[in-house]
């Protein structure tokens, strides 16, 4: 079990060196490739089109100026994926051979250019900060909803990754996802706790047996989990204060098992993963 192409995105902004170190360790651990693409905005594009619905043109200078913005913030992550490569020893720039880091060209809009690279991708890096930038919680939701690609959202240091692990567990296809594309991570994890929200279990719909997932867990070669029942009305807030508890540097969970309008309005286990700054790093699939 391992990842071997891993998909980072970067905007030039904060959260750039945490997913930046994520993908580069992950690389490192799993002799991969990890794949950078740059997602900020296209601003002379949107500059054009502003100027078509208002009738205006820009100038040459603007144009210049916006290009040379563009230039700076595309070496600013090269730079920043430069480094997070050479601290743990992976070669970086494009080329043969792993485990590799490269940044690739900025060339299409964010969204077409995530979707025309997750179909052959093992994992997607978020930086947990960068989610306060609207443009990287849109690209969220196309990943976990659109493209159906798995999503780490990076907090804390890469190398909690190989401490303790939980599975937020309800027996749902989404948690039955999120647990297939975590197994290269789970294999890493020193233990690995099962957590169940008793009180929101649907047994209709789906089959939350622990002991099945148990034995899918030990036919990869990942080991059984502890189990963990819990009780409480916020499921999210609930299976986020037992991972925190069981210092867990990961957390693999369903996302959106519910459909999106509704947790938009009143909430959810996924919205509550996503809004603590704190916590572990999460793995969701949808």
């Amino acid at each position: 079990m391992s990842l071997k192409r891993i998909l980072a995105l970067a905007f030039g902004g904060a959260g750039d060196p945490s997913a930046l170190a994520f993908a580069a360790w992950l690389a490192g651990q799993h002799d991969a490739v990890a794949e950078v693409i740059p997602v900020y905005p296209d601003s002379a594009v949107d500059m054009v089109t502003l100027g078509l619905v208002l009738g205006s043109t820009l100038s040459r200078d603007a144009f210049e100026e916006l290009a040379e913005a563009e230039r700076t913030i595309q070496g600013r992550i090269e730079v920043a994926a430069s480094q997070s490569a050479h601290a743990v020893d992976v070669i970086y720039g494009a080329g043969e051979g792993a485990p590799r880091m490269s940044v690739l060209t900025r060339g299409l809009r964010p969204a077409h250019a995530l979707s025309r690279n997750t179909a052959l991708a093992d994992l997607v890096v978020i930086a947990h900060e960068g989610l306060k930038e609207g443009l990287l919680e849109d690209l969220l939701t196309q990943a976990l909803l659109g493209d159906r690609a798995p999503v780490l959202i990076a907090r804390g240091d890469a190398d909690g990754l190989s401490g303790p692990a939980a599975i937020a567990w309800d027996g749902s296809p989404q948690a039955g996802r999120a647990v297939r594309a975590a197994l290269p991570l789970l294999a890493m994890a020193s233990t690995i706790h099962v957590l169940q929200c008793v009180s929101s279990l649907d047994r209709e719909a789906a089959d939350p047996d622990i002991d099945l997932l148990n034995d899918y867990l030990r036919l990869h070669g990942a080991g059984a989990g502890v189990a963990t029942m819990l009780e409480g009305e916020d499921t999210g807030a609930v299976l986020l204060a037992a991972a925190r508890e069981k210092q867990a540097g990961l957390l693999v969970a369903g996302a959106w098992g519910h459909s999106r309008l509704r947790e938009s309005i009143f909430g959810g286990a996924t919205r509550s993963f996503l809004r603590q700054d704190d916590g572990p790093s999460l793995l969701l699939a949808h």
